[in-house]
């Protein structure tokens, strides 16, 4: 709910919006079956250094098992710990070693600069001599989670469960078609506001934080309404868009 209500106020404002949006949810017959309750593990984990700058540490994990499309039944999975910045990769069913590195430096390295640290499970494409030869070159440290602790790689485990939520909620009858899903739900997943940083990973990384609105709809200031709860004065109210804190309702 609380996504949901932050999407909505970057372009949107009504008078108890926020009790419209939570019925909204509650009432989702979509997401009360495919969504599952989020809770925190029990236990004691060590956390791992926190970044000071985006990019600076990212983790990585797979997703795998998927249906066949186009030679692809695996998802790579990076995050950006500082971020909150998520890069969601097909690639083939076992994606060995040196295509893991490919995938990692056309869309990582290409962008964003070689990182400082990598986090990831035990995974043998990260253990063998071809990646640590590779980290040892680029000047990297590769950190592993333990096997008792998975969740130590916390970032791609929240990133993956959020993905396989929206390809639940859109992939078709035959679940063919989830790698051409990845693009649209990269960038769902980058606009929602991070609860740990209070800023979508839009905003961090680009400095500019993206819409769902497009421009021509957001240059728009007021959109004008004509409400039946309203009728007794017979006027219309206007609902500004764009401006959350600045005289959002008149009449």
């Amino acid at each position: 709910m609380h996504r949901t209500l932050a999407l909505m106020h970057n372009g949107y404002y009504w008078p108890r919006m926020r009790d419209d949006v939570e019925t909204y949810v509650r009432t989702c017959l979509v997401c009360q079956q495919d969504k599952i309750e989020q809770s925190k593990t029990a236990g004691l984990l060590e956390p791992l250094p926190v970044p000071e700058r985006p990019w600076e540490s990212v983790s990585m994990d797979f997703i795998v098992g998927l249906p066949k499309f186009e030679g692809c039944q695996t998802i790579m999975v990076v995050v950006d710990r500082f971020s909150k910045y998520g890069t969601f990769i097909a690639a083939s069913k076992d994606c060995p070693a040196e295509e893991a590195a490919r995938l990692f430096m056309k869309h990582i390295i290409k962008y964003w600069g070689v990182p400082r640290i990598i986090v990831s499970d035990r995974d043998p494409r990260f253990t063998g001599k071809f990646w640590t030869e590779l980290f040892e070159l680029l000047g990297s440290e590769l950190n592993m989670s333990t096997s008792s602790h998975p969740q130590m790689d916390g970032q791609t485990e929240r990133a993956n469960a959020l993905l396989e939520l929206y390809l639940r909620h859109y992939v078709s009858s035959t679940q063919q078609n989830w790698a051409k899903l990845l693009d649209v739900a990269q960038f769902s997943f980058n606009l929602q506001v991070n609860e740990s940083t209070g800023k979508s990973p839009f905003e961090i990384v680009m400095d500019n934080n993206h819409s769902l609105l497009a421009p021509s709809w957001r240059d728009k200031k007021v959109v004008t309404l004509q409400h039946t709860n309203w009728p007794r004065h017979g006027k219309r109210r206007q609902i500004w868009q764009g401006h959350p804190y600045k005289r959002l309702l008149r009449r």
